[in-house]
């Protein structure tokens, strides 16, 4: 028995003996199972889809910095981005022109404003608006030197101190609206700093007098222009609109010549760089969808900064500038304005720097003496008035011709000549602002309205001048009084008569005082595609003549 209790069984053995390899074989297949998969390589993109960008020069760096972060075999990223870096204005009517054909998938202009001008222009395939990817305010850039006369860095400067009275010394350049965003921008913080003045019309028409000598293309050209040395003879200017963007790349490049960025008050529309997707293959929408989202990464902070843009919010990025010659602050921005707005604004500056060709007729009637309540003066006096300042905010170009009217003035004739049409920079040294002042209402005289409208668009018809704006522009306090003068229908009818669509010629009526039949004047000027400004107090002429005057003068009557 002692021996059966010490001898083990064979089957045992090979149970414990075939266990032992199972597990050991287990453990290595789940090892080899694992190293295999690890070393494994990782799923690639084979066909990275290709995605066209177009960016305005501003933001390209960020783009490319951006895009060269990517990984396009990626499968997570599968796209690669192509840019080219294009001037907004000029690809605004590059898509007007395409007509649909040969597109980016993504454009980025440096404001909103060319996407609405570009949908203007007939590339309605263009989205109204898009996801700002950073942004720069707009401010006025002023030589240091000028700025410390002005109190800064104590004073905390405004657009006022450079374009008000206290900045009659400075030299002050433009940005062309039409070809440039912060000219667009800069008419709206033109427009707000002359609001609260006393002639608001008058005085902002009058600051784009001053600056359109100096408007230029563009950043590049204003900068030049603003050298130490000058150009020839050309005194540099001292001021001038720009983006802080442009400001900071200026500071850096010339130390010895910085400009002091002075801040609109109240903030006029930022440069908002939209990211706006074209329509597009689905596969290129989506890599569009994912470079946006790459964009507007909280990360990308360093890319603005070297770019010298502020976050879409407005925040500044990075470490600030050292000086102060730009604030830090967070600037919120302003929205682009909407086309409305755009268009007013871009009217007031078509007239200003287009020139024209005006033949205006004044009443002279004896109602015309009559004296307006709490003025001292009489409807003459103001319309007088009123008339020499438009001319004076007239393009020196601009040919201008003047009649008076009444009844039976020369003959039987109700009108006649007081200036001849002439260029303004020939007729003012010629003393046609002495002959107008010289114009006096005639106190028996009736208003011989129907008679000399059309005598007057007769002759501006037969001398209509192609590349000017051509109009009839009469000013009138009452409706027609001469009996022995043509009917209205038959005036209508005439005028009718006279239109050709190829060689456009409104007559603009503007009414003065209680007496004037609107409707009469608006029925009259309907056929000619004109219109009447009308005001029943004579004291808002100033008011109702620059309304009139920004809106013919820009070719929109």
């Amino acid at each position: 028995m002692g021996r059966h209790g010490l001898t083990q069984p064979r089957w045992r053995n090979a149970v414990l003996t075939l266990v032992v390899v199972l597990i050991g074989g287990a453990v290595a297949g789940v090892a080899w199972f694992t190293v295999d998969r690890l070393q494994q390589p990782e799923a690639k993109c084979a066909n990275p889809v290709v995605l066209n960008v177009v960016a305005a020069p501003d933001v390209a760096p960020v783009v490319d910095k951006v895009a060269g972060s990517l990984n396009p075999e990626d499968i997570n990223t599968c796209y690669r981005v192509e840019m080219v870096v294009r001037d907004s204005s000029a690809m605004a009517d590059q898509l007007a022109r395409a007509n649909g054909a040969n597109m980016p998938n993504v454009w980025l202009p440096d404001s909103s404003v060319w996407l609405r001008r570009a949908r203007e222009k007939g590339a309605t395939m263009v989205p109204d608006t898009g996801s700002s990817v950073a942004s720069s305010p707009v401010v006025m850039a002023l030589a240091e030197q000028e700025a410390s006369k002005r109190g800064w860095p104590q004073k905390q400067l405004t657009w006022s101190d450079v374009l008000g009275a206290g900045g009659a010394d400075l030299n002050v350049g433009m940005a062309d609206p039409s070809v440039d965003s912060v000219g667009v921008s800069a008419l709206i913080a033109i427009r707000a700093v002359t609001t609260l003045t006393t002639d608001p019309p008058a005085n902002n028409v009058a600051i784009l007098r001053k600056l359109s000598p100096n408007a230029a293309s563009g950043a590049s050209e204003l900068f030049e222009k603003a050298d130490a040395k000058g150009q020839g003879n050309t005194a540099p200017l001292t001021a001038f609109p720009t983006s802080e963007r442009a400001l900071l790349d200026n500071n850096a490049k010339r130390k010895d010549e910085p400009l002091v960025a002075v801040y609109p008050d109240p903030p006029a529309p930022s440069l908002d760089y939209p990211y706006a997707v074209l329509p597009s293959a689905e596969d290129a929408a989506i890599a569009a969808a994912k470079f946006r989202s790459a964009l507007l990464s909280p990360n990308i902070g360093d890319s603005l900064a070297g770019a010298g843009l502020r976050f879409p919010d407005g925040r500044v990025p990075g470490t600030p500038p050292a000086d102060n010659r730009t604030v830090v602050r967070l600037l919120r921005p302003v929205p682009a304005p909407r086309t409305a707005e755009l268009d007013q604004v871009l009217n007031v500056w078509a007239g200003i720097t287009r020139s024209s060709r005006i033949q205006a007729v004044l009443d002279v009637s004896g109602s015309m003496n009559g004296v307006i309540p709490g003025s001292g003066k009489t409807r003459m006096q103001v319309t007088l008035e009123a008339s020499e300042q438009g001319i004076k905010l007239m393009n020196p170009r601009t040919k201008l011709g003047i009649w008076e009217f009444s009844t039976e003035l020369d003959g039987d004739k109700d009108y006649r000549e007081v200036i001849p049409v002439a260029p303004l920079n020939e007729a003012i040294p010629n003393g046609a602002l002495e002959k107008l002042r010289a114009i006096k209402a005639t106190p028996n005289g009736q208003t011989g309205l129907y008679d000399t409208t059309l005598a007057a668009y007769q002759s501006a018809r037969q001398n209509w001048e192609p590349g000017r704006i051509n109009l009839v522009l009469v000013l009138t306090d009452g409706r027609n009084q001469d009996k022995k003068s043509i009917d209205r229908p038959t005036l209508i009818a005439e005028l009718a008569k006279l239109q050709d669509p190829n060689r456009p010629l409104p007559i603009v009526f503007i009414g003065i005082g209680p007496d004037v039949d609107t409707s009469e004047l608006a029925a009259i000027a309907k056929p000619t595609g004109g219109q009447q400004f009308s005001t029943a107090d004579p004291n808002k002429i100033n008011e109702i003549f620059f309304q009139a005057l920004s809106r013919v003068i820009s070719g929109k009557s």
